[in-house]
């Protein structure tokens, strides 16, 4: 009686299964797959058999898949998918096939690029349609992993996107050797090609990974200080980073800003215009600011037409960073007249700032003023001493001398 009940279970799930497989039928029959290489220079045509595929990491793999509808179909997919590592999978838009045409579809298929050489990866390939929740398996291939003999990558790179001219800015570098061998001797030079500047940094041997005996690793992260020109305009600038050695290199470029000595320093004059006379001694003033992250030395520099003497009183400064200064000009002529000039504030002998200023020089100086009151009070003293002097001397002349009395001598 058991046996009887076991028999009738067989049954039912083996008729269960033929139904379900009816559900399932293909609608479709694949008459090829391509697979070939990035360069297209290797293909490797398959029909109903299944063949191992090399793949190295990081490359990405062009599939081709051809075949036939079997009868009408809406919303009909695409799918590949690739099983192993981090998993990947990628499926075409949805489209109606019609029965008895040819369909011929493509896709790339990227290969990690931390595969581990000892997994294998498949691809499996399949036709679906969504509408009617039905799919057709066609394949699985099987991908032999494999890493490059010798490859040096960037991972990552850590700078600020915005430095100011003058610093010193350091720079975050990750190097991985993606190779099966060492990379040996690998530098990493980083450059500046607008501004001329480039530094190079020793990262030794790199190992296929990490050991510990002898210790050698496969990534090693190294700060670097790259120096910008204190006098680097304004602008955004192209950094590229190199990783070589003697069989592999990389080159990754980014995308930074500087803001230039103009956009950290600040002119700043109180009164641009002034009257004075002749010989006298005009006083303009200058605040210089210095608005960036590092000390500031400026040289000032004075542009004036020939009949106007200009001094800088210093024109040599240095300004800390975040601090300010106030430099006076001086300024004199001996002809009159209305004057403009300018005085240039420069760091590294590129002008930062320009100030312009006017100055009206008058017929009359102050100091000539003073000179002529000086002598006229002089002459009104003098003259007044010798008018004095005059009557004294015309009152002794004109007075008469008094007679002399003489007395005798009385006896009585």
């Amino acid at each position: 009686m058991k046996i009887e009940k076991i028999l009738v279970s067989l049954v039912a799930v083996l008729a269960l299964t033929v139904l379900l497989a009816g559900n399932v039928s293909a609608f479709a029959t694949v008459t090829n797959v391509e697979i070939s290489d990035v360069e297209g220079n290797l293909n490797s045509v398959w029909g109903a058999s299944t063949k191992n595929h090399g793949a190295f990491a990081g490359e990405t793999i062009p599939v081709k898949v051809t075949f036939v509808a079997d009868e009408d179909a809406q919303d009909v997919i695409v799918k590949f998918e690739l099983t192993g590592g981090n998993g990947y999978s990628v499926s075409t838009p949805r489209f109606d096939v019609v029965k008895g045409s040819v369909y011929t579809k493509r896709a790339l298929i990227e290969i990690p690029s931390n595969i581990d050489v000892e997994e294998r990866m498949h691809l499996e390939i399949s036709v679906e349609n969504q509408d009617a929740g039905r799919a057709d398996v066609l394949h699985d291939f099987v991908l032999v992993a494999q890493r490059e003999s010798y490859k040096v990558e960037i991972l990552d790179v850590l700078m600020d996107s915005t430095v100011q001219a003058g610093e010193s800015v350091p720079i975050d570098v990750v190097v991985k050797n993606r190779g099966s061998h060492f990379s040996e001797d690998t530098f990493l030079t980083v450059s500046v090609p607008e501004l001329g500047l480039q530094q190079r940094v020793y990262y030794g041997d790199l190992s296929p990974e990490d050991q510990s005996d002898p210790d050698k690793e496969d990534t090693i992260d190294k700060r670097l200080f790259l120096n910008i020109p204190a006098n680097a305009p304004s602008g955004v600038y192209a950094i590229e980073f190199k990783a070589f050695s003697d069989d592999s290199s990389q080159t990754v470029a980014k995308k930074f800003a500087i803001d230039g000595a103009s956009r950290s320093s600040l002119v700043v004059s109180p009164m641009s215009s002034k009257t004075f006379g002749l010989n006298e001694v005009g006083e303009y003033k200058l605040t210089l600011v210095n608005s960036g992250n590092n000390i500031q030395v400026y040289n000032i520099v004075t542009d004036a037409p020939s009949e106007l003497t200009v001094e800088a009183e210093e024109t040599l400064v240095a300004i800390p960073a975040g601090t300010s200064r106030t430099v006076k000009v001086l300024v004199d002529s001996s002809e009159e007249g209305d004057y403009t000039f300018s005085v240039n504030v420069l760091s590294n002998g590129v002008i930062v700032e320009k100030a312009n200023f006017k100055a009206t020089v008058e017929g009359k100086g102050k100091a000539g003023n003073s000179t002529t009151d000086g002598t006229v009070v002089l002459t009104v003293i003098l003259a007044i001493i010798f008018i004095v002097l005059l009557v004294v001397l015309i009152v002794l002349l004109t007075r008469k001398p008094q007679r002399t009395e003489e007395f005798g001598e009385s006896y009585y």
